[in-house]
């Protein structure tokens, strides 16, 4: 508690029995801040401060005080006679200090609004510091999201906001250092139960060639507040403040991502589209620095050159562990975690760690694994991993259900949904036809319809040869190409086998193409037939669609809302029904051009430059809030 005590005139004496000068109050009401500067030495860095001040807070009044009150004319601002920071500061009372504890080059506009409002919101801070930084612009503020204020152990940096409302039950500054002098009344305010924070919104920028920031005398502290050792000797990773200088150093600078693409192959699957069209997209922002791409050692060199780029890096990465690859910001792995992740490896490279979960079909559908202590393991691996990272991302609202309805250890702050992009294939899209397919049409078999995708059970593939056999023998004279590799587990052959896939006349199987067959037959197929009952967001018909070809589908999961927006869907997977939707679109033309132009429009709004913002707003909310250890 300080009190008026028995020390010399015009000092009180503080609960630690030094004497401090009497505070002089000046009279209310009076400006709501005011600017304190100290200067005994050189003046040029503080007329660039004040330079600064003068554009960016011109209604902010300033104090400048010196041992010689006369040398300071050149500021242009009230002088007055003081032999320390505490001189200056503490006649200021009641209005709110804004204290220099040194020169500053640059601030933002308004610079100080936020910490006043932080003050007056809330009259437990006493102190609010500033980031440093080498750039006061706006991005700080103008990109999302707003945190709030951090605790800090006490004031600290360039520039110190010291609430009015703490001097009144604190007591003024003491005699000593500046950096001490207000690190000291922090401290005295958190005996009492105040709080010291930054405003995570503010970065000010030293005058260059100025000596840094002062610090206070540790050892000094100690000895006055001996409770704030452990707070000295926190691990700074894991601290409030560590947490808003990483967030603010990827607003100012970009966002460093690294992705782990350890699982891309040499085909142009889905899973490697969806990842190369994500890299990409991040790429192009403005606001982030750099994309690295962690990628076996084997990959093609033609997929490699799929993700050249000014700002993507491609790196071999057998480890594992992504080791040296980075410093970044965020590791993102954008597929399944098939297998344990070495996610201590990764938090050694970045600051926080995503995984994206496509689907949970392989965790639901025990015969896609070569047994059930396989499944076993690979279900408690996708536990334990999404338990594990920073965020989960899921590619549709309905993954997020699935992940909910098996009760996957996801709380739902840690859970984001971000929908894929549609506009990676253009209508001018290179193409080259197949030679069995060019074949067959010389033989007689000049139209089909096509469907594309791996033969996993839930592809249907054995459905679609039956709708196919349905549409012959109703009259229609088209072929069927079925296109996607075979799968080791889980296969639909030997069922579409029993359809008759090997003996029609007609059906053509094809295993995975390069991309530039995909998108003939893509472009001409008279119809995709997509007869999935089960995926994670479904690419094809919008992919079709692209280069102008409808698709026929059954209005499932992540499927449903584009379902509605399309004249013509099936009413279930029967191959009745499938050839029905089939035939409805093979007959009439112009129904087949509404199908596409629908379709076109549900993906309107679903771009990779959309996708890239979302993410990039998932990266900076964990950036925002502590890891999970």
């Amino acid at each position: 508690m300080t009190k008026v005590g028995a020390g010399a005139p015009g000092t009180v004496t503080g609960s630690e029995g030094a004497a401090v000068p009497r505070l002089r109050a000046v009279p209310t009401p009076g400006p709501r801040a005011v600017a304190v500067l100290f200067c005994d030495g050189d003046l040029e860095p503080w007329l660039a401060t004040v330079a600064a001040l003068r554009r960016a807070a011109p209604d902010v009044p300033l104090v400048a005080a010196g041992p010689d009150p006369d040398a300071l004319a050149p500021l242009e601002a009230v002088a007055v006679t003081a032999t320390s920071l505490a001189g200056a500061v503490n006649p200021v009372w009641p209005a709110h200090v804004i204290a220099f504890l040194a020169p500053v080059a640059d601030l933002p506009a308004d610079p100080f609004a936020p910490a006043l409002a932080i003050v007056d919101g809330d009259r437990r801070v006493a102190t609010v510091s500033f980031l440093g930084g080498d750039d006061a612009g706006d991005r700080l503020r103008r990109l999302g999201p707003r945190e709030d204020p951090a605790t800090v152990p006490f004031a600290q940096g360039a520039v110190a906001v010291l609430s009015r409302h703490a001097f009144s039950a604190i007591g003024p500054l003491v005699e000593a250092g500046a950096a001490d002098a207000v690190a000291d009344f922090s401290l005295r305010a958190r005996r009492r139960g105040f709080l010291d924070v930054v405003d995570p919104s503010t970065q000010i920028v030293s005058a260059p060639g100025s000596p840094p920031a002062p610090e206070p005398d540790r050892a000094w502290l100690l000895a006055r507040h001996p409770f704030v050792g452990p707070l000295l000797d926190a691990d700074d990773d894991e601290s409030p403040l560590a947490v808003v200088r990483t967030v603010a150093r990827a607003k100012a600078r970009g966002l460093r991502i690294l992705v782990d693409g350890s699982w891309l192959g040499s085909w142009e699957m889905g899973t490697q589209v969806q990842a190369v069209a994500m890299v990409q997209a991040l790429a192009r922002r403005d606001d982030v620095e750099r994309v690295t791409m962690a990628l076996p050692a084997v990959l093609p060199a033609a997929a490699r050159r799929l993700l050249d780029g000014p700002k993507v890096e491609a790196r071999a990465d057998t480890g594992g562990n992504l080791g040296g690859l980075g410093p970044a910001d965020v590791v993102h792995r954008p597929f399944q975690p098939d297998w344990p992740l070495d996610l201590g490896g990764w938090r050694k490279e970045a600051h926080r760690t995503v995984v994206t979960i496509l689907d949970l079909i392989a965790y639901a559908v025990g015969s896609y694994h070569p047994s059930g202590e396989h499944w076993v393991a690979h279900r408690r691996t996708i536990r334990q991993t999404v338990g594990a990272v920073d965020g989960v991302v899921v590619i549709s609202a309905d993954v997020g259900v699935q992940i909910r309805r098996e009760r996957l250890p996801v709380e739902p702050d840690r859970l984001f949904v971000v929908g894929l992009g549609t506009d990676h294939l253009q209508w001018d899209a290179p193409e080259s036809a197949p030679a069995a397919v060019t074949a067959a049409g010389e033989a007689g078999v000049r139209r089909f319809v096509l469907v594309l995708g791996a033969d996993y059970a839930h592809k249907n593939r054995d459905l679609a040869v039956r709708a196919h056999a349905e549409i012959v023998r109703r009259g229609l004279d088209v072929g069927l190409v079925l296109v996607g590799p075979s799968v080791l587990h889980g296969s639909s052959q030997v069922a579409e086998a029993a359809a008759g896939a090997g003996d029609a006349v007609g059906v053509i199987r094809l295993p995975s193409v390069p991309a530039a067959e995909r998108n003939w037959l893509l472009r001409h197929a008279d119809l995709v037939l997509y007869p999935t009952s089960a995926e994670g967001f479904g690419l094809v018909p919008y992919e079709a669609a692209r280069l102008g070809t409808p698709t026929v589908l059954v209005p499932v999961g992540p499927l449903v809302d584009l379902a509605a927006t399309l004249p013509v869907t099936a009413a279930d997977w029967s191959p009745s029904a499938l050839a029905d939707a089939a035939e409805a679109l093979l007959w009439d033309p112009t129904l087949a051009a509404a199908q596409v132009r629908a379709t076109l429009a549900a993906g309107r709004q679903l771009t990779w430059d959309a996708t890239a913002a979302r993410l990039v707003d998932v990266y900076r909310s964990l950036l925002a809030r502590p890891a999970v250890r």
